[in-house]
């Protein structure tokens, strides 16, 4: 299966962030959605029980952002796409 020419890498390392694929446009949204979400699985993992966020899907009217965790602590890959997808075509995706 080859990799989605859409995916976007967010690596942290040393206390720096570095974005990786898509267009600008596409990647600075992304990193802004891992932040986002990363920010709100924080506040909510200790009630929800969390050890891990490993996957999200956010949604608002100018697409679908789809955010998987990497092997390492701090590192995120995902697709923003203009198009709705289901949660099964979205977790196809992002095991490329």
């Amino acid at each position: 299966m080859e990799p989605d020419p859409g995916l976007i890498k967010m690596e942290s390392a040393q206390g720096r962030e570095s974005v990786s694929g898509g267009d600008s446009e596409s990647a600075q949204r992304f990193a802004g959605e891992v932040k986002y979400v990363g920010y709100y699985a924080d506040k909510l993992a200790e009630t929800l029980g969390m050890r891990r966020l490993e996957v999200a899907i956010v949604e608002d009217r100018e697409g679908q952002t789809s955010i998987s965790a990497g092997q390492q602590a701090g590192n995120w890959h995902g697709v923003v796409s203009s198009n709705r997808r289901s949660i099964k075509q979205v977790r196809e995706s992002l095991a490329r």
